[in-house]
């Protein structure tokens, strides 16, 4: 079999009403005036250039249709562009088909829809973004020569944003382009996936590989089903082959039904497991599914998988009849660190299969383990899967359905719970060949009065749980997130119903200098699968997405920043919690990212010092979809890390000494720390931990140190260090950790910031400190080696990538938002992906001249 990629070489127009007619080159009966229009409707000005797969909107903007609608408030500019049919067409050339050939046109995603058509005849139809479809045009290409394709597709369908009822939805597909607090209203329309002719006597169609694993880890099986097209209903033979780094080590044939069904599987003795994330290597198999006929014609699917076994176990102390949350792979129990992950693009057709690597890579230098893709997106793509499988990056899949601001439970309309059913047959299938793929879920936020949604109370997801365990038998499946039984994160339920803490959400912004720390101290939940703080944009993203004359004043009474991110912008407790002292956009950056960074990290190792009853923790959210003003994301829209990345990146290593505070500003109180331990690889007793006072210039105030009498696996305190109120006698203060372990090395190091008055103002008053740098350059990579030489102790040091907006890949750097104590040395390694031209990065901080650091 032939296969024709069609990526590329397409035209697109608009098309208001039926005026779509006119565009697929052939007659047309026209009416009133409109008939002399009509020959020549295909050849007038108004074809403009696009990209397959794309997105509608970005091929306006690329073709000056539009302006960036990812600058300021531009994306109003887009708006109408949802209302209108848009025909891709393009032509393609083919030879003539030889006897016993068929053609068949493969359309991977059409959004939200299309009719398609081949020389003007109409093909079929594309029902749902996630349908893929086939459709034989072997009778219009089988003289060959050059044909014209097009594609009608729908405008997008009247849809619910954020705030609305979730009841109302219709269709299974991403709200987020509706409106939502992290995206204007910006509706995807589009040729979002590939587009190929397949032309051959034997075809494959419906392919879907699924491995499994005997609980005693001795066997793995890879069961395959396929449909074998051919066209005069020839016998056919087909075979599965197995292979582990380009050796064949099983194979066997499979069944052939009468209609060219073909189904069955193979053992793999003793596989090599797929691990995730720093529990082990990840072992990947190539699986081939290899068909022929009597006449000698071939046909052959490929696909990549791996060998793990999974069961969802109950969490220590949970109450009964909990739902289980802690995941046992290949027979060890992991706490499910990681992060909520949206589209890494509002116009998803547009986005770059490196884009999706690089956002992957990050959460796995991060040291997460699991991924949870939220319902408000999509149903994620081959290229996300398979960049999980080799980061070893679990995945929680929801499907495309979320809560609404009013009302937030599925309809129960027989129409679309039938239509629910067909999206699972749509989308299951395809992934279960993924061994990052851990579970299904029903949806975001899903709840009715009486709390998180059950199959009990929702026909809708009762109907994705049966296809589910149908299609993908023996995955996790959970109806929604959180699944109750309390839904939020608040003290108040804490104190009311501790015990109903099972998967909550919440909270996603900063709660303040005390009460921030105090609700994440006591916290109760099993799996807290959402929660996060916000933080203003990086500021190379943010000068590319604020028109200068906007940039000033930065919160909600800006119209601009209104529209950039309003939910998330916290202007005010970000200026109370400086003593109102900040005056320009600069200084609200540093502080509010300073609070995103210690606030999320401090949640996050709060959650993780409950563990084994909490087994999942998941910010909101690693990156933005859309480029954001303020934002919950710790990754920005061009892919660079905020500092809240880096420092939760810390709280998610293997083995840390953690500091527990009741503030992280005294107003009076005196200065208490917790140190608490923790090891995932375990260690033995011996060695010690130390916690230590210091004043801003580094100077011991107190000290404490505790002998590590037993064995580290699970966390636990170590020891408390308490002292006057009146012992510090500057502004800011510094909670400093230190684990050695028996010979006297480092296991881990901790430096928390600590304010000595009302609020976190004395950071404005650090007094200035002097830093030398050093940078050892190669093609790949820069190491940035600083030294505190003289002043205070540094605050708020970051290296950041300094380039002009528009450049080509990134810099990414490994970096550590603890502060700098005096005397001591940092080094950053910053490696340079797919970038070209100049490299330039800043080294900034609180109280430090900023360094440009430029290619030589």
């Amino acid at each position: 079999m032939t296969t024709v990629d069609l990526g590329g070489g397409w035209s697109v127009r608009e098309a208001l009403g039926d005026t779509w007619q006119w565009y697929l080159d052939k007659p047309v009966e026209a009416r009133n005036n409109a008939g002399d229009a009509v020959a020549g409707a295909g050849l007038t000005p108004g074809w403009l250039p696009a990209r397959v797969p794309g997105a509608v909107i970005g091929d306006l903007h690329r073709a000056g249709e539009l302006p960036d609608p990812y600058v300021g408030r531009n994306s109003r500019f887009a708006e109408w562009v949802s209302a209108r049919s848009w025909v891709y067409r393009r032509s393609v050339e083919v030879p003539p088909l030889a006897d016993g050939e068929r053609a068949v046109l493969c359309l991977d995603g059409v959004d939200p829809g299309g009719t398609v058509y081949v020389d003007g005849v109409r093909a079929g139809r594309a029902v749902g973004l996630y349908r893929r479809c086939r459709f034989d045009v072997t009778a219009q290409l089988a003289g060959g020569g050059t044909h014209r394709l097009a594609v009608v597709v729908d405008p997008a369908p009247v849809g619910e944003p954020q705030v609305g009822r979730t009841e109302r939805v219709t269709i299974h597909a991403p709200r987020m382009g509706y409106g939502w607090d992290f995206c204007p209203r910006l509706v995807h329309q589009g040729l979002w996936r590939d587009v190929r002719l397949e032309i051959g006597r034997l075809h494959l169609a419906d392919v879907s590989v699924r491995p499994s694993v005997a609980a005693d880890l001795s066997t793995g099986r890879v069961h395959v089903r396929a449909l074998a097209e051919v066209p005069d209903g020839s016998a056919v033979t087909a075979e599965v082959v197995v292979r582990y780094d380009g050796a064949e080590i099983a194979a066997a044939p499979l069944a052939v039904g009468p209609a060219g069904e073909l189904s069955g599987s193979v053992p793999v003795p003793w596989p090599r497991l797929w691990w995730p994330r720093g529990l082990g290597d990840q072992h990947l198999y190539d699986v081939e599914l290899r068909v022929a006929d009597g006449a000698g014609a071939t046909a052959a699917a490929r696909a990549s998988t791996g060998f793990r076994h999974v069961r969802m176990a109950g969490n220590d102390g949970a109450e009964p009849g909990a739902l289980p949350y802690t995941a046992v792979v290949n027979g060890r129990r992991a706490q499910l660190l990681g992060w909520n992950w949206a589209p890494a693009d509002a116009m998803y057709g547009d986005i770059d299969a490196l884009k999706v690597e690089h956002l992957v890579d990050l959460a796995a230098r991060s040291g997460a383990r699991l991924l949870r893709v939220w319902g408000g997106g999509l149903v994620e793509t081959p290229a996300f899967y398979a960049a999980c499988d080799r980061a070893g990056l679990l995945v929680w899949q929801e499907f495309s359905q979320s809560s609404s601001g009013l009302q937030s439970a599925p309809s129960d309309d027989p129409g679309f719970v039938a239509q629910l059913r067909a999206e699972a047959d749509a989308v299951v299938p395809a992934r279960t060949h993924h061994p990052s793929l851990l579970m299904w879920g029903g949806g975001n936020e899903l709840e009715d009065d009486d709390g998180p949604l059950t199959e009990h109370r929702s026909p809708a997801l009762a109907a994705l749980r049966d296809e589910v365990a149908r299609l993908d038998p023996g995955r996790h499946w959970v109806a929604t997130s959180p699944t109750g039984r309390r839904f939020h994160n608040r003290l108040d339920v804490i104190e009311t119903d501790p015990d109903g803490m099972h998967d909550v959400h919440g909270p996603w912004e900063h709660q303040g200098l005390e009460t921030h720390y105090t609700l994440y101290n006591r916290g109760r939940a099993l799996a807290h699968t959402e929660f996060g703080v916000e933080g203003m944009a990086n500021r190379r993203a943010w000068t590319a997405l604020v028109p200068e004359p906007d940039r000033w004043p930065v919160g909600r009474d800006n119209p601009v920043y209104r529209h950039l991110g309003d939910w998330w912008n916290n202007a005010e407790l970000v200026r109370a919690s400086f003593g109102g002292r900040l005056d320009s956009p600069d200084a609200y950056r540093r502080a509010s990212q300073f609070l995103q960074a210690t606030g999320l990290a401090y949640a996050v190792e709060a959650d993780r010092r409950r563990w084994p009853r909490c087994s999942m923790v998941l910010p909101w959210q690693l990156a933005e979809s859309y480029p954001n003003a303020w934002c919950t994301a710790v990754v920005d829209h061009a892919g660079e890390p905020k500092p809240a990345f880096h420092a939760v990146a810390r709280a998610y290593r293997p083995e840390r000494v953690t500091a527990r505070v009741d503030r992280i500003a005294l107003a009076g109180a005196p200065p208490s720390v917790q140190a608490w331990v923790w090891s995932e690889p375990g260690r033995a007793a011996g060695g010690t931990v130390t916690a230590r006072l210091l004043d801003q210039d580094g100077r011991q105030v107190a000290t404490r140190t505790w002998p590590m009498i037993r064995a580290v696996t699970t966390p636990w305190p170590v020891g408390e260090l308490s002292v006057g109120a009146d012992a510090v006698t500057t502004p800011v203060a510094f909670w400093q950790l230190d684990w050695r372990a028996a010979d006297g090395s480092v296991v881990d190091e901790e430096c928390v910031v600590l304010a000595t008055g009302a609020d976190l103002s004395g950071l404005l008053e650090l007094p200035p400190a002097d830093v030398t740098f050093h940078v050892e350059r190669t093609p790949e990579q820069w190491i940035v080696d600083v030294e505190h030489v003289g002043g205070p102790a540094v605050v708020g040091l970051q290296l950041a990538d300094d380039r002009p907006a528009e450049s080509s890949g990134w810099g990414v750097v490994a970096g550590d938002p603890r502060p700098l104590l005096p005397g001591r040395r940092r080094r950053f390694t910053v490696e340079w992906r797919h970038d070209a031209g100049p490299r330039r990065l800043l080294l900034e901080s609180w109280n430090t001249e900023p360094s440009v650091l430029e290619h030589q």
